[in-house]
């Protein structure tokens, strides 16, 4: 597949797995949001892969409406029995999940690309029966 180039993020692949590295320092503005999403989706309908890591050390500062570009990108892949694992994350974004108490409840961070990859290659967590 060609390389696809996109505005505010990078994709790289390490070990098989594509690195989704957000660009932008900020994701506060709706217009960059709206942007960002739709980057995502455009990158996971042209790929179509199940699995990536988004690593997210270069955003410092993220507003709450920045979550539903994470809520889709989980819906999105989930889909497809995707997952994908975060990095990087700095205090003040963590913060907004915490706030919201999706920190530890629906979305993984890990400290670094290395430690992501290693968590996508373990079995996926197993979904409660309804």
């Amino acid at each position: 597949m060609s390389q696809l180039q996109y505005q505010l993020m990078r994709v790289e692949e390490q070990d098989g797995v594509p690195v989704v590295s957000v660009l932008c320092t900020e994701l506060r503005a709706d217009t960059v949001i709206d942007r960002l999403e739709q980057e995502l989706e455009d990158y996971l309908k042209k790929s179509g892969v199940k699995q990536l890591v988004l690593d997210m050390s270069g955003l410092h500062y993220m507003a709450s409406n920045g979550l539903r570009v994470l809520i889709r990108l989980r819906k999105q892949l989930g889909e497809v029995d995707g997952r994908f694992k975060m990095c990087g994350v700095h205090k003040y974004v963590a913060d907004v999940f915490r706030t919201t108490r999706l920190f530890t409840e629906t979305f993984d961070f890990l400290p670094d690309v290395t430690a992501a990859l290693a968590a996508l290659k373990g079995p996926a967590p197993q979904q409660p029966e309804a």
